[in-house]
């Protein structure tokens, strides 16, 4: 008779043990996460860069000046002379 509820026991833990493993694997696929292997072919990243901060055209090479509230602003090759302008300070 001990046999028995060995085994009764044995089995309550591994269906208790399924069952949480059953939730944990539900709650993982409603969130919102994607896999980076279906990111990376669904669109490739941008090969043209950063967007200025002013004009808002991508380039591939910033220069970052700091404003006088302390905020860092990314300017292309033709929007140095407004930052030089309003005398922010290079980076």
């Amino acid at each position: 008779m001990p046999i028995l509820w060995l085994v009764v026991i044995v089995c309550a833990i591994a269906i208790v043990v399924y069952g949480l493993m059953v939730m944990k694997r539900r709650d993982r696929s409603q969130a919102n996460v994607i896999s980076i292997t279906k990111r990376t072919k669904a669109k490739p990243l941008q090969q043209t860069g950063q967007k200025c901060s002013f004009c808002k055209t991508p380039s591939k090479k910033l220069i970052f000046y700091a404003r006088e509230n302390g905020t860092i602003v990314g300017l292309c090759k033709d929007c140095r002379p407004k930052a030089e302008h309003q005398n922010m300070l290079p980076l």
